[in-house]
Formats: structure tokens, sequence, C-alpha cells
């Protein structure tokens, strides 16, 4: 198999493993194990099972941890799991978490990729398997509908930002669904377009769109500083800001504060002195101490711990956060 720059529409590879007459999803993984894709693709494999005349679901990894989980007597994985990189490579997702729908003639009908961490959006899948069953639609109609975005950012890895690949779709860098707006952001020094409609904050903007996921849901109310970036320099609850007020301002989400390998001082901080214990909370921490240093809101403990007040951590890892502030500010 030759890698290809498959778009929806254009017949897919031939795989083995694929059922003739039978719609089928790809779900591809990377080398990472993750324990919660059993439970996930076992929800999968149920909501595929109750639509008329099915689907057959088709795991495909290059982990063999994947590969001795299938094999187990006992768990939730109850369908077939390959292990081969050929395929991702004939695919263009090699390395990357995807989902592919190919209809019961071989064409693609539904694709794209995401970050992970969420839980996959069910009714974006089965939708789409219900497209590729019906009869009788044309080329044209085999275009990813733009609410495929759903899955595509909820389902899959981590570090990376959200991509397309080529398959269409919208979410970063596509056309705007219907009632959503294409806008440009400026996270991190880089310009990204996302889709959004007037409700989405920049907090799910980063998380569910973007999949910079180290900005953290808490609260969702402004109460407890979880999700805390800097917006043009300064800290701000991103779950209290509309997406669509910050185009055109400038940024930073805790995936922008290191320099490559090189952690930032407020960072090394917090390791150094263990300004944690769950984590949670901790990048919000770190983004409203930056801010507190640079506002000049260090000059003893008591001012440090009010102007920190705005972040809560359960776990009371306080000392910590204030040893770490503290020596991060002589920096």
């Amino acid at each position: 198999m030759q890698p290809n720059d498959l778009t929806v529409g254009q017949r897919a590879p031939d795989f083995e493993g694929r059922v003739e007459g039978q719609t089928t999803v790809l779900a591809f993984f990377p080398d990472d194990w993750d324990p919660a894709r059993p439970a996930q693709l076992a929800a999968y494999r149920e909501a595929l099972r109750s639509l008329p005349g099915g689907a057959h679901l088709l795991g495909v990894t290059q982990d063999d941890a994947w590969m001795q989980l299938d094999t187990a007597e006992e768990g939730p994985v109850r369908f077939p799991l390959v292990q081969d990189s050929r395929l991702a490579q004939a695919f263009g997702v090699e390395g990357k978490q995807a989902v592919v729908v190919v209809d019961p003639e071989g064409i693609v009908r539904w694709a794209h990729v995401g970050p992970v961490g969420g839980s996959p959006n069910l009714e974006e899948l089965t939708a789409s398997v219900r497209r590729a069953q019906s009869p009788g639609l044309s080329r044209r109609s085999l275009l990813v509908t733009a609410a495929a975005a759903g899955l595509a950012l909820a389902f899959l890895p981590g570090k990376a930002h959200a991509e397309a690949l080529g398959f269409g779709g919208a979410g970063v860098g596509g056309a705007a669904p219907k009632g959503e707006r294409t806008i440009t952001l400026n996270v991190n020094g880089k310009a990204m377009k996302v889709a959004v409609d007037p409700r989405t904050t920049v907090l799910d903007a980063l998380r569910e769109r973007m999949g910079l996921t180290g900005t953290k849901k808490g609260c969702d109310h402004g109460q407890c500083g979880a999700c805390t970036v800097h917006i043009n320099g300064r800290r701000a609850n991103s779950c209290l800001v509309l997406a669509m007020q910050a185009e055109g301002d400038k940024i930073t989400t805790i995936e922008g504060l290191a320099h490559g390998d090189d952690l930032h001082p407020v960072q090394t901080a917090f390791i150094k002195h263990d300004g944690f214990q769950c984590g949670y909370c901790t990048p919000g921490q770190i983004m409203s101490a930056v801010a507190c240093i640079k506002e000049g809101h260090t000059k003893d403990d008591d001012e440090i711990r009010e102007w920190m007040s705005g972040n809560i951590c359960r776990c009371g890892a306080y000392p910590g956060i204030l040893a770490a502030v503290k020596e991060a500010a002589t920096q």
C-alpha cells in the first residue's frame, strides 16, 4: 500500500479486514497507550450495532499493548484489532489518531482527526454511518458535513493541534458549519482559524476546537482559575471570554510558556517546590503566577497570597505554590 492523500468521496486503499457489502469504521491509534480507550471503543461498537444494518468496526494500532488486550479473556474490547503501520500510512494518518468511515462500495464517506482526551461523539459517528448506508447518493453528496468536527475534536489525541489532513470538515482551518463563523485567533504566536458560534468561549475554542487541552475546565463560572490564560499579556479566566471577543487579541496558554525543552522559570520552580498534587489546577496556577510576577505583586508572602487568591487548589498545595512564586520572582 502506498501513502495516500485521501479526501472524502475518494476510493479507500484496499485493506485487510474489510467486510464486503458492509460499512467499515476504521479507528486508528498512535503508539501511546491510554487505558480509557477500550471503554470508548466499546461504546462505539455498541452504538454501531444499534444501527439498521450495523457497521464493521476495525481498530488499527502500532502498539503491542492493544494486541495483548485484544487477546485477553476479559475486557471491553470485542472487535477486530490489527497491528499494521502500513494501513495508517496508506490513509495518511501515520502516528495520529483518526476515524474513517468507508461505505460498502469502498468509498471514504467521513474522516477526521483531532486531539486525544475526550469521549467519542457517538451521534456524529452514527450519523455518518447512516449516510454511508443510504443508497443512491451522488458523489457530490459524499462530501463531509461540517458537523463532522464534533467527533474530530472530541475523540483524538494530544500534543499537536487538531489537523484536517486533507479530509475536509470544520473545526480548525475548515469552513464554518451553519450558525458558526470562522475567526482567526492568535494563540501562542500563531494565527489559527477556528469555527465558533457566538456562545463559544475561549476555553472551549482552545480545548475542543484546537486541541490545546493544557488549559483546564474547572467550575466554568470564573471562580476557580483553572482556565487562566493570558490575553494581551494580562491574565484572564478563559471560561468568561467569548472566542469572538478575542479575535485580534494575543492569547498565551500553558503550552506557549516553554521554549522547546526549556521550561519557563515558573514551571521549573513549581516542579522544584512541589507546587502541585493532582495537577489539575496547575496550568492555571502557573499562568496566574507568571502574570503575578510580571505585575510586581510579590513584595511579601501576603501580597502573593492575595494576588494568587483567584486560583483554587483543592489539594491544598499552597505552601509549595507560594515558595515557587517567590523563587521564580527572583529570576
